[in-house]
């Protein structure tokens, strides 16, 4: 009668090791995208919003129509603008968002007897922190993080047909003041349709 020796422990582990080599070497297990994802890193983090009280520059762009009609009666008539702001810190030339005011100046452009330019301020917006922070864009873009701005200006504002001016200004917590650039731009006459706010 023959005895069959009792595995070791050793030589059971050393089974178990190599059914599994050779299942990896041989076997296309599916593979979960959820799992693939959460050991690649991808999509775990979204870029956290970047945050700047030093902000030394400020940038807005307009698109070729940027008008905006907020009046719900059907006229179309033009009474609001839409643009992008981007504010820039120190370190890159890239927009963050800031932790100080954004305001934004509209100018009346006229002509005065000697031909010379002359620009009457008619309305301005002022949005402090809170209310900046829900203009903030959801996502980055290639220029960083801006704020999508959507400003209606007053029923009575006599600037049907004229040539306007905005400028951005940017009030630090600190007190200094950074202006953007002017962009000059012709408000459509209430004949011109506008796209209306949705």
């Amino acid at each position: 009668m023959t005895l069959l020796a009792k595995p070791s422990r050793f030589a059971t582990w050393m089974a178990v090791l190599a059914s599994a080599g050779l299942c990896a070497a041989g076997c296309n297990q599916p593979v979960n995208p959820a799992w693939e994802k959460a050991i690649s890193g991808k999509g775990q983090h979204e870029p956290e919003p970047e945050i700047e009280s030093n902000i030394v520059r400020v940038n807005k762009f307009f698109s070729q129509t940027p008008w905006l009609s907020f009046t719900g009666d059907g006229s179309k008539k033009v009474d609001g603008v839409s643009f992008s702001v981007y504010l820039e810190g120190p370190s890159a030339p890239k927009g963050v968002f800031g932790t100080g005011t954004i305001a934004v100046i509209m100018y009346r452009l006229n002509t005065d007897p000697n031909g010379r330019e002359t620009a009457t301020q008619v309305y301005e917006w002022v949005l402090r922190p809170e209310e900046s922070y829900l203009w903030r864009a959801k996502a980055k873009t290639a220029l960083g993080w801006g704020y999508g701005l959507r400003l209606q200006w007053p029923e009575d504002l006599d600037v049907d047909g004229r040539r306007v001016a905005f400028v951005v200004k940017y009030i630090r917590e600190d007190g200094r003041v950074v202006n953007s650039s002017r962009q000059v731009i012709k408000v459509p006459s209430t004949q011109i349709p506008a796209p209306s706010v949705s």
